[in-house]
């Protein structure tokens, strides 16, 4: 099959999604094509992407069977898809960003979306979500960094943390790991909580000063964190989703933007829900996603991801 790379337009996506020297590990079945300056980004020519580089996007859209994008792509791309094109990706196509590229452009063009993430991969067919299989944490080294890269950011635009702050950190795993790592550097011990002692957590809540989420929920779920929470939370008081699950681990929220990281309610506390902050540090999540997709993804050809072999023997649906 015919695959076209092309560069993300979302805001201040800065992140190669396929790096020269992991393509010796993609499928031989499939034709590669990318896009101009793919890699300019990190300083990588064109040559280095061999023939295969130097296409306008316009034309590897009409010539490709799949795109490849890191992230779901932007309202000005929707024109460019064909009918029955397969897009693969970080599309998310149950978030915030992921459902309206769903509904006006996937569906009515009757689009095949592979959604390859780090925790549960799926492939999503006339409305038929199906799990793929891929392993957990193929770029779990990415999602330390937006544990880290979250964290960087807000605690800047909050001036600083100090010992008399009471943080707690929700949930345990990789999100989290990259959160303790910039804590720890800052000489933070803060509050541990997860699912286990989710109760614990509510009661406490009126007293932190600074409360960091990790985790994402399953659509349907009950939020971690409720309005009445927060009607609860000292007023000053900082949320910092560093899992971006808008509006459904922390009830409410909205997706911000690196350039527009913050947002405060009415009662004066402060919310950072960036969806891509890993791309503050792009060098290194570059190699994290290229690496993973690379070996887990690109490494068989698309007529596999196509077929029923690639899907898991218990499918979840996420409608």
């Amino acid at each position: 099959m015919k695959i076209g790379y092309i560069k993300p337009n979302f805001l201040n996506e800065k992140r190669v999604g396929l790096l020269p020297q992991h393509l010796p590990f993609c499928s031989p079945e499939d034709e590669r094509r990318f896009e101009a300056s793919y890699g300019e980004n990190l300083e990588i020519p064109n040559e280095a992407y061999g023939e295969s580089s130097g296409y306008s996007r316009e034309s590897l859209f009409a010539w490709a069977d799949v795109i490849y994008c890191i992230k779901v792509p932007q309202l000005q791309d929707y024109p460019y898809f064909r009918e029955n094109q397969t897009l693969v990706g970080w599309i998310h196509p149950f978030g915030a960003s992921g459902r309206h590229f769903r509904k006006y452009c996937a569906e009515p063009k009757n689009l095949q979306l592979f959604d390859v993430t780090n925790r549960i991969s799926i492939r999503v067919t006339q409305g038929k979500t199906e799990t793929l299989n891929i392993p957990g944490d193929i770029t779990y080294r990415n999602s330390i960094l937006a544990g880290y890269a979250s964290m960087m950011q807000a605690i800047l635009l909050r001036g600083g943390i100090t010992q008399n702050d009471r943080v707690a950190v929700f949930g345990s795993g990789n999100v989290a790991y990259g959160v303790l790592k910039y804590l720890a550097h800052k000489g933070i011990e803060p509050v541990l909580r997860r699912r286990s002692n989710i109760a614990l957590m509510q009661q406490e809540f009126k007293y932190y000063d600074i409360f960091i989420n990790t985790v994402e929920i399953a659509q349907g779920d009950a939020p971690i964190v409720t309005f009445k929470m927060l009607d609860s939370m000292k007023s000053k008081g900082w949320i910092i989703d560093a899992a971006a699950d808008t509006g459904r681990a922390i009830q409410g929220t909205r997706a911000t933007k690196i350039e527009d990281p913050i947002y405060q309610d009415e009662h004066g506390h402060t919310f950072y829900v960036v969806d891509n902050s890993p791309s503050l540090l792009y060098r290194e999540s570059s190699e994290a996603v290229s690496e993973g997709y690379a070996q887990h993804f690109w490494s068989k050809p698309m007529s596999y991801w196509h077929s029923d072999f690639c899907i898991a023997p218990l499918s979840i649906n996420y409608v």
